[in-house]
């Protein structure tokens, strides 16, 4: 559901005019959902190259491959959680001061950040170990370690898709 809906704000990056015919309206976005919806792009798209590598293991592995992926998974989670807790969320309680169910669930996906944040940096180390051959964990164990990251993380996006974009959305 997430994916099909990223494709659709994709189809227009104007801010809505009211006016505009663009198809997609009143789903317009400004600038600040615009770079948000980049950065479930690359996560989304960095999920998909660990569905991949969990769907080879553990004979078609591309070890140069499999190193340049797990040294990109902390930069790539850490750079979208750090622009949400200083860009969105301060955005989104400026605009609810008054909402207490909005900002408890603004700590809960912090906290999940965090918790994604610490799978992330076990998970590069496991596919390191995995591709070093250095006290590795088994394939079996390495395929369920990336199924659980990934899916986490579309989850975390699909929730932020459906409940923090729409409070983004710039309307003139």
């Amino acid at each position: 559901m997430a994916k099909s809906h990223l494709k659709q704000m994709k189809d227009c990056s104007k801010p809505c005019t009211g006016s505009c015919n663009c198809g997609v309206n009143p789903v317009c976005v400004g600038p600040i959902e615009q770079e948000m919806q980049r950065y479930f792009s690359v996560q989304l798209d960095l999920c998909h190259q660990l569905e991949d590598i969990a769907d080879a293991l553990p004979q078609k592995i591309d070890r140069q491959k499999l190193l340049i992926v797990a040294r990109s998974i902390l930069p790539t989670v850490k750079t979208a959680h750090r622009f949400e807790e200083d860009r969105i969320f301060p955005h989104i309680k400026m605009q609810a001061k008054e909402k207490e169910a909005l900002h408890i669930s603004l700590e809960r996906l912090q906290y999940e950040h965090w918790e994604d944040e610490s799978f992330a940096e076990e998970l590069c180390d496991g596919l390191i170990r995995f591709v070093t051959g250095c006290d590795e964990p088994s394939a079996n164990t390495l395929a369920y370690m990336l199924r659980g990251f990934f899916e986490g993380l579309r989850r975390h996006i699909a929730f932020e898709v459906e409940h923090i974009l729409p409070l983004l959305r710039v309307r003139v």
